[in-house]
């Protein structure tokens, strides 16, 4: 096939309207499953850069999802037969204000385009969606998805994105970290993102189903990844404050030994370079923080 779906070029402006109210008990367990101790999170705190993702999630019914736990067709992108393989490739935030406990809010979501894109193993086809969340001062975060639709193979592995971001991890890794963290991606971490997230996906958690798709293990989810490496940069640089953040999935993280995060700010401190590494030190993502400008 060498044109985009028609339903797929018709799903282009098309948008999706969610409401929710940022409540303390998401961020308590999320804080939990990161291993924090800290004192219960109280109306007013402002939430950690990505954790807006906790908010405005779908809540759907068994009889909407497909066999692997995803949406069969979640109302903003549309199934492709000829793709029916989807992965989360790589994303762009833009933070302009803090979104805070009590605080409702509004997200709006709208497919921008798709585009048919020739990789090693064929045709993927490229789907931008922009996320804007609002709160009563108005948008606070800008977020830019790359969702990667590929083409049925004979293994239904999962493959690693094929340039599906185009600002995220482009920089080569430095020599050093100055800063690192192992993970070990156990069951309760990898059980507890996925339900504080409403992640239903059972790739991530049901060993069971990956056995039979004959994966090594469980997917780390690049959102979990994501976000640890934040915690790690707000614990060890708590005076650098995020304004801008991307990253690009790579080669597949699984839950079959620990992964390494590294970062390493630019000499002019203004950029911090992040970046995961599997047990076999292989690249898993790759990522870039910027400061906020005053």
């Amino acid at each position: 096939m060498t044109n985009i779906p028609e339903n797929l070029d018709r799903a282009v402006g098309r948008s999706v309207i969610a409401e929710d109210e940022i409540s303390a008990a998401p961020v308590a367990g999320l804080m939990a499953a990161f291993g924090h101790d800290d004192p219960d999170p109280l109306p007013g705190d402002a939430l950690p850069p990505l954790w807006h993702g906790l908010f405005c999630t779908a809540k759907l019914p068994p009889s909407r999802l497909g066999p692997d736990g995803l949406a069969k067709d979640e109302g903003l992108l549309p199934a492709a037969p000829d793709y029916p393989n989807k992965l989360f490739g790589g994303a762009r935030f833009e933070f302009r204000h803090p979104l805070r406990i009590g605080e409702k809010i509004r997200k709006e979501s709208e497919v921008v385009s798709f585009n048919l894109k020739e990789g090693r193993t064929g045709p993927f086809i490229v789907a931008l969606i922009e996320h804007r969340l609002s709160n009563a001062a108005g948008i606070a975060v800008v977020e830019q998805n790359d969702i990667i639709y590929r083409a049925a193979t004979g293994a239904t592995k999962p493959h690693t994105a094929s340039r599906p971001a185009k600002d995220a991890g482009r920089a080569t890794l430095p020599a050093k970290p100055v800063w690192s963290r192992t993970i070990t991606p156990d069951p309760v971490l990898m059980f507890r993102h996925s339900a504080v997230t409403f992640n239903s996906h059972r790739i991530h958690y049901d060993r069971d189903y990956v056995r039979e798709k004959g994966y090594p293990g469980l997917l780390v989810q690049g959102t979990l990844i994501a976000r640890l490496m934040l915690d790690m940069l707000a614990a060890e640089h708590p005076e650098f404050a995020v304004g801008a953040f991307s990253f690009r999935s790579g080669r597949p993280v699984y839950d079959d030994g620990d992964f390494t995060l590294g970062a390493a700010p630019t000499p002019d401190g203004d950029r911090i370079d992040l970046w995961a590494l599997d047990h076999a030190g292989n690249t898993g993502m790759t990522a870039q923080a910027h400061r906020a400008t005053p």
